[in-house]
């Protein structure tokens, strides 16, 4: 994993240059347009993904019918995030789709106190995932655009949503403790009405003069089986971490803690990231993003086994929690470094798509499902044991990717200084 990088002068050049998602120059708009909507959209997450299942319990639904409910948001984004990031990629309109993603969701979200049963809430949860579903690669891709490749400025920004969902995960615990659950729905219309009027005040980019986008036509030249197995990889990592986002709190509150506790927990994880984001640079500058990749791996697989053997342990699920800043943190940035690197600026959105589909997706929905399957045929650890198998099958998969890389494209593992590409 280990080995120093250089910066050059193409390293130099390409971080100035600024490409859009339709291969033209964009004017430069500083950090401020993704860090206040990634601030915003993930002040969202943070109510709908702790506390959603805990709201489907209030409802009177069985483990079973939460874990169908919570897989088919995952399955819909095997078709949804192509969409957003082909028409992204086609119309460069990427402020437009957020603003009609963020409006259609606060109206979707109205509905939820009003429907009961099991076909209505997955109907509705189904459309609302599909228009939330803009904001994950289209934000992401204009994080890249604006933090220039730089793997510092990209961390800088990203940390903005890991804040916004450790203040809601936070406030909505005791939120929840004092109103009832039930109030859930109304918390995250409010929060969806910030990401509103954060889409209307960020400007969209203005394109300039087309330009050539220097330093990154190596990026097609990868060998297809490593970019297959590298997605591969992603589906191994986001199915090993379904059991948590889907059954986390239902798991925590099954051991008595109270909804404050659990928004607590949630919160230690997404601190850790935090911490990992603002100071990511330095590992990058030391360290080639495929080992960093693999490090997460190994982290994942004892962070996951742990938690099945803890049998609830207090300190277990503290120090577990801290290696959600590995697990997630340094894997997604560690993932959107190879993206940017592989795939040129006119693919960005599609990468992003496909790195969501192959995770988000498949990994989430397949992993949600079998992890309740597990929870109910066996047991809470059975699910976690099979997420720590999860995760040394992905480092494998890393590690093959890193062995063909090294031969066939030296040194594309390896980045220019502090430089995602």
């Amino acid at each position: 994993m280990r080995g120093r990088q250089r910066g050059t002068g193409a390293d130099s050049r390409s971080r100035r240059l600024r490409v859009g998602p339709t291969g033209l120059a964009v004017a430069p708009t500083g950090r401020a347009g993704a860090r206040e909507i990634f601030f915003a959209y993930f002040a969202y997450v943070g109510l709908l993904s702790p506390y959603l299942s805990l709201w489907l319990v209030d409802r009177g639904l069985s483990i079973v019918e939460i874990a169908l409910l919570l897989s088919l948001p995952q399955w819909l984004r095997v078709v949804a995030p192509p969409f957003w990031g082909w028409l992204s990629d086609r119309t460069g309109r990427r402020l437009a789709l957020l603003r009609f993603s963020a409006m259609a969701a606060l109206l979707l979200t109205l509905a939820f106190p009003f429907v009961h049963g099991l076909l209505p809430i997955a109907l509705l949860l189904l459309t609302l995932s599909f228009v939330t579903a803009a904001q994950g690669p289209i934000g992401e891709v204009l994080a890249l655009e604006q933090a220039q490749g730089d793997v510092g400025r990209y961390g800088q920004i990203r940390l903005w949503g890991s804040i916004g969902f450790v203040l809601t995960v936070l406030a909505g615990g005791p939120a929840l403790d004092w109103l009832g659950v039930s109030a859930l729905p109304w918390l995250m219309a409010a929060a969806l009405a910030g990401l509103v009027c954060v889409t209307l005040w960020v400007p969209e980019p203005a394109a300039v003069t087309p330009r050539a986008a220097r330093g990154l036509r190596e990026h097609i030249e990868v060998d297809r089986l490593a970019i297959a197995v590298f997605f591969l990889s992603v589906f191994l990592m986001i199915f090993a971490h379904a059991a948590m986002y889907s059954f986390w709190s239902i798991y925590l509150e099954q051991l008595g803690y109270s909804r404050t506790a659990i928004g607590a927990i949630w919160s230690i994880g997404v601190l850790a990231e935090i911490a990992l984001f603002a100071v990511q640079k330095r590992l990058f500058d030391r360290f080639r993003p495929l080992g960093l990749l693999g490090f997460s791996f190994m982290v994942c697989a004892i962070r996951f086994a742990m938690v099945g053997l803890s049998d609830g342990a207090l300190w277990v699920i503290v120090l577990t929690q801290l290696m959600h800043a590995v697990t997630f943190g340094l894997h997604h940035s560690a993932s959107m470094a190879v993206l940017h690197r592989w795939f040129n600026s006119t693919r960005h959105g599609q990468a992003q798509s496909a790195f969501i589909v192959c995770g988000y997706g498949l990994g989430g929905g397949i992993g949600g499902v079998f992890a309740g399957w597990l929870w109910e045929r066996y047991s809470p650890a059975a699910a976690f044991q099979a997420s720590a198998v999860a995760a040394l099958l992905g480092w494998a998969a890393i590690s093959l990717v890193t062995h063909r890389v090294r031969e066939r494209v030296p040194g594309v593992g390896a980045v220019g200084k502090g430089h995602i590409g």
